[in-house]
């Protein structure tokens, strides 16, 4: 009885660690960059300015807000600045996050891919993957916290953790991509 059980345990710890990893991130559709150049309204490389966290009654959410002072703008309509609005952020004692959803630092230099919601606001594309931070004239992308379906394979992939391009072979990468 008791080796029945040992043999067992393995299999099980290894189903529960499995579904945990998975509990700490989120699935989105894996996007190279002529996927994010193609689905963006707009992209911009800007600062971060103002970041300010709202309680939305109606919904029952916290919504983060980031205002970007936009230096470039690459696609879509011209803009001194662009609102991103999106779910999460800390109110008082109650904290909301997402796993994989982009965070922003005031005074971060960033390139963004974005679509604009019709109301004043913009959400980044595919989570993290349409945030590159802008580091010492490299563009880096940080993609932690989302597991990618890739649609030609059918599997999931976990992304690199960060991957860095010189910012001017990005942007003419980007801008190519727009012909």
């Amino acid at each position: 009885m008791r080796s029945r059980i040992a043999k067992l345990v393995l299999p099980i710890t290894a189903l529960v660690l499995t579904l945990a990893s998975s509990a700490t991130a989120t699935t989105v559709l894996r996007m190279d960059l002529p996927d994010l150049v193609n689905r963006a309204d707009h992209i911009v490389q800007g600062r971060v300015g103002q970041i300010y966290v709202d309680w939305d009654a109606e919904r029952n959410l916290a919504f983060t807000y980031i205002s970007v002072n936009v230096d470039d703008p690459m696609k879509g309509a011209r803009r001194s600045t662009v609102l991103i609005r999106q779910v999460g952020g800390r109110v008082g004692k109650i904290s909301m996050h997402v796993a994989g959803m982009p965070t922003f630092a005031q005074g971060e230099e960033v390139i963004l891919f974005l679509n604009d919601l019709h109301n004043g606001t913009f959400m980044v594309v595919g989570m993290n993957q349409g945030k590159y931070q802008i580091t010492q004239d490299y563009a880096v992308s940080n993609s932690s916290g989302i597991e990618l379906y890739n649609p030609k394979t059918g599997r999931l992939e976990i992304p690199a953790m960060v991957n860095r391009v010189p910012l001017e072979t990005f942007k003419s990468k980007i801008r190519e991509l727009m012909k």
